[in-house]
Order: C-alpha cells, then structure tokens, then sequence
C-alpha cells in the first residue's frame, strides 16, 4: 500500500440514529455496504474483507499483524554520504 507504516481497524456497528457524515480531513465519502456490494477499489480487500464479514457472522479468529517492512527513513540510498 504505502511506505508509511498505517494501522487499520475494522469495527462492526449498529446505526441507532443520526447522519453518517465523512470527516473531510480523513476520507472522501462513508457508507454503509452489503458483503456483496462493497465499494471499488477498496485497499487491501483480499487481505481483510473474509475475516471482517467471518467476525460479524461469531466466528472468532485470532488477531493478524502485517508482515514487518523497513522504516522509509532507514532505508539504503545510492547517495553519497557527506
């Protein structure tokens, strides 16, 4: 996805009023979608979208961590040192 080390949190709800309303500072849209009517593209969907929807039909699974990647700033560069 992204050199940048990001955390993503899928959490199952329940609307009970109110507006669902994007924070313009952190996405462009929001909804609320069917297992078989998800948006596309959607980042990473074959690594998380069959342990989400596993999740909210009881089935328990145990908690997944990406693989480790290099830190952007430590990475080797074809640059001469000063």
């Amino acid at each position: 996805f992204t050199k940048i080390p990001l955390y993503s949190m899928v959490f199952y709800c329940k609307a009970v009023g109110g507006e669902l309303r994007p924070h313009p500072l952190e996405t462009s849209d929001c909804g609320w979608f069917a297992r078989d009517a998800l948006p596309e593209p959607l980042a990473g969907l074959e690594s998380w979208v069959d342990d989400a929807f596993a999740a909210i039909d009881g089935n328990l699974a145990e908690v997944r961590f990406d693989a480790p990647r290099s830190l952007p700033w430590e990475e080797e560069t074809n640059e001469p040192e000063n």
